[in-house]
């Protein structure tokens, strides 16, 4: 058993986690730490670094604090490591197949050559998959697309809209995200984007690592803004003990 002991500051430097962060998850019950000294202040054991492990893997895997806090429940380290390295080993191939890409091009440039417009945009897709979506990712995605079909995958991305739209004039109100009409709301957008995803939590994952990275205007083609986002990303939060 490890019998190194941090405080508050020391753990943020130790990690590059902020001190903000590591308060905030104390007050939502995600990593409490195991000790207080004489004054009252936060410390942290070797336990409670190894649970901040599991949290910030997850939450690279682009889950909300709501399914972190689940999954810690019944989650081993082995388990995590296993998750948190499928995910890195996705990105490295898509790296890999960029680089395929971009290597083609320069050897259309070197032979004083104009890349072709297949060339361009199968490098411009390489690109969108080495941001977010690993190969297999964009394959069942695009096999949930053709299961559901033209009309059923705009039936659900209406249902998203309308969810979108409920959660900003939720925002727009002040409504508190505890609310439990508001996490009725969180409950069913992330039913509608498992429905979406297929169910598949590395699709889910990636979609909300996209919307992340891009903004979510941006990423959703206008379904959902920056206010709605942020205002379910607080429920989600609100949410995670039950």
């Amino acid at each position: 058993m490890n019998a190194r002991r941090w405080k508050i500051g020391d753990l943020a430097a130790a990690t590059g986690v902020t001190v903000r962060t590591l308060r905030h998850f104390d007050q939502i019950g995600l990593l409490c730490p195991a000790e207080r000294s004489a004054a009252g202040h936060r410390v942290y054991t070797g336990d409670d670094v190894r649970r901040l492990y599991r949290i910030l893997a997850l939450r690279e895997l682009r889950l909300p604090l709501a399914e972190i806090a689940r999954s810690l429940d019944g989650a081993d380290l082995r388990e995590t490591i296993a998750r948190h390295l499928e995910q890195v080993e996705g990105r490295l191939a898509g790296q890999r197949a960029l680089r395929r890409r971009l290597l083609g091009l320069a050897e259309a440039l070197s032979s004083a050559q104009e890349p072709s417009i297949d060339q361009l945009i199968d490098t411009m897709e390489a690109m969108m998959q080495a941001e977010h979506f690993t190969p297999e990712q964009l394959a069942r995605f695009g096999e949930r697309h053709r299961e559901l079909g033209q009309d059923g995958f705009a039936q659900r991305l209406q249902e998203l809209t309308g969810l979108a739209a409920e959660a900003e004039a939720h925002a727009g109100r002040g409504t508190d995200p505890a609310d439990p009409a508001v996490q009725d709301l969180a409950r069913r957008w992330t039913a509608a984007v498992a429905g979406l995803a297929g169910g598949d939590r590395s699709v889910m994952s990636a979609i909300y690592g996209r919307i992340d990275a891009r903004g979510p205007e941006a990423a959703t083609k206008g379904i959902l803004s920056a206010a709605a986002w942020d205002y379910l990303r607080r429920a989600f939060a609100v949410g995670f003990p039950q």
